[in-house]
């Protein structure tokens, strides 16, 4: 049971017991039982002792303030050791310095034992947030490096007690056994351990694991898939599967935003889904993706009584519970289609000695697949970059305005894998003008001009394009660079229209 505190001003008792304590703390009846009090820079610290017996809750109380009272010792050890300092006194500095150093670590190892680190770790305000599969992830790697340390480094008990040689002994285990990516993992992950842990557990700075120098990321990269390969891979899929690449082919997303999608997130009348990828989230990146008409027919596909909360809700909670068993099945999938997911990667396992192999094709696969087709079809890079919401699309869009047209634009050439297996034709996509200014008769007719001026320029610009793509046996004629130049100029006035 932790114990609680309050402000020593909230309190008369409290006031009372900081006067009486004086870094000792005090005992107060609690019922039947004893109740620890102590006082820690302002704050009143209360905690059962468990007992009604005196002289056994004055042993519970001596453990429980035996850090603070320690660390109000160093802290006195330090100053003297100023003081002592400036009157030229090295010697009696230096040993006043190393005893506060002996008390503050002592300190922290009773305040935050290394048994106890992960619950504070959890408990504390200054950790990076992070979901819960994530969380999870990183739990079972704390795991690795407790039973490392019990195994190899039993008489260690607090944070301080782990050296620089200590942290480079269980990277080098580590290193033996995994990848880069794993290795800076593990480094990333024990030195923010040590930095949100720093004041309570007495480190005073020091992190033996920022000494670490990361290793080079040597990745094995997943490929993308060819139109002939996806047709292999959902021509079997039935139900949430189905849907589940869809979206993956179509939008790009990662695994965990794709099982997680909302259809609040989902426009089918407008066309769009406009999300906030997890992995960008702390940077308020929102990715507006344009619905490829095979996507929003299998969405359409589903009876409009049940959108609503998660489009895959069976998926989702699998996923929380047992995303290695999404993860396995996703895998039986491009296996059963002929999909080889796994490369060689030329590196050893030392406990096995066979050669380690890593990922290759995956659902990420997908993602990697639709920046392939956009790239193909000719979408521009910066249209891209704002669909699948890459770190540099924020600065691409300050030198760039995306348009909705434009990003539907970009998805319209992709190809259908799904056959034509489709529902029933959707409302056609409300044009934006119309949709905010109402649906006048005015608005409506200019909304149509727009459209057909677009049309004569798309159709400008592919001949432009076929006339580039003869040269230099054939170079553009004068009626060529005519058509293109009023168009664009049509374009242009219609867009300041």
């Amino acid at each position: 049971m932790k114990a609680k505190k309050t402000n020593v001003d909230d309190s008369k008792q409290g006031r009372k017991a900081a006067r009486r304590s004086k870094g000792a703390g005090t005992l107060e009846r609690h019922g039947r039982t004893w109740r620890a009090v102590w006082v820690v820079d302002g704050q009143v610290f209360r905690r059962s002792t468990g007992t009604a017996d005196r002289r056994e809750a004055e042993k519970v109380l001596a453990e429980l303030v035996a850090p603070y009272r320690l660390k109000l010792e160093a802290d006195k050890d330090a100053g003297a050791a100023k003081r002592a300092d400036k009157r030229g006194m090295t010697v009696a500095a230096d040993a006043l310095a190393a005893l506060s150093r002996s008390k503050t670590v002592a300190a922290g190892r009773l305040r935050v034992p290394l048994s106890g680190a992960w619950e504070a770790f959890n408990g504390s305000l200054s950790r990076r947030s992070v979901s819960r599969n994530v969380n999870r992830i990183y739990g079972n790697r704390w795991g690795v490096f407790m039973a490392w340390m019990k195994e190899n480094r039993p008489a260690l008990t607090g944070l301080a007690d782990v050296d620089a040689e200590t942290a480079r002994a269980f990277m080098r285990e580590i290193r033996g056994r995994s990848s880069a990516k794993t290795f800076n993992d593990y480094r990333a992950l024990l030195a923010q351990v040590w930095k949100v842990l720093d004041a309570d557990a007495g480190l005073e700075g020091f992190n033996p694991w920022r000494e670490i120098v990361p290793m080079d990321k040597n990745t094995h990269p997943r490929r993308e898939l060819t139109a002939e390969e996806l047709a292999r891979v959902v021509g079997p899929l039935e139900g949430e599967w189905r849907v589940l690449f869809a979206i993956g082919i179509y939008t790009g997303l990662r695994l965990g935003d794709a099982v997680k999608l909302t259809w609040g997130a989902v426009d089918l009348v407008r066309g769009f889904i406009q999300w906030t990828p997890h992995k960008t989230a702390k940077h308020g990146t929102v990715v507006r993706i344009p619905l490829f008409p095979a996507l929003a027919s299998i969405l359409a596909e589903i009876p409009a009584t049940k959108r609503r909360g998660f489009v895959l809700p069976e998926l989702a909670e699998l996923f929380d519970t047992h995303e290695k068993a999404v993860n396995y099945r996703i895998r039986r999938i491009f296996e059963e289609a002929g999909i080889k997911t796994q490369g060689e990667t030329g590196r050893a396992n030392p406990k096995t000695e066979t050669t380690r192999k890593a990922v290759e094709v995956g659902f990420h696969s997908l993602r990697h697949t639709f920046v392939s087709l956009c790239a193909n079809a000719g979408v521009p890079l910066h249209i891209v970059q704002a669909i699948v919401g890459h770190s540099n699309a924020a600065m691409t869009a300050h030198y760039f305005h995306v348009s909705d047209d434009a990003l539907r634009g970009a998805v319209a050439a992709l190809p259908d894998v799904f056959g034509g297996r489709s529902a029933p034709a959707l409302p056609a996509p409300v044009v934006e003008a119309e949709a905010e200014a109402g649906s006048g008769p005015g608005m409506a007719e200019n909304a149509q001009k727009v459209a057909k001026v677009t049309l004569r320029a798309r159709a400008a610009v592919e001949a432009f394009k076929r006339a580039c793509a003869a040269l230099p046996d054939a170079g553009l004629s004068p009626a060529d660079w005519r058509e293109v130049a009023a168009a664009l100029a049509d374009v242009e006035k219609a867009r300041r229209a």
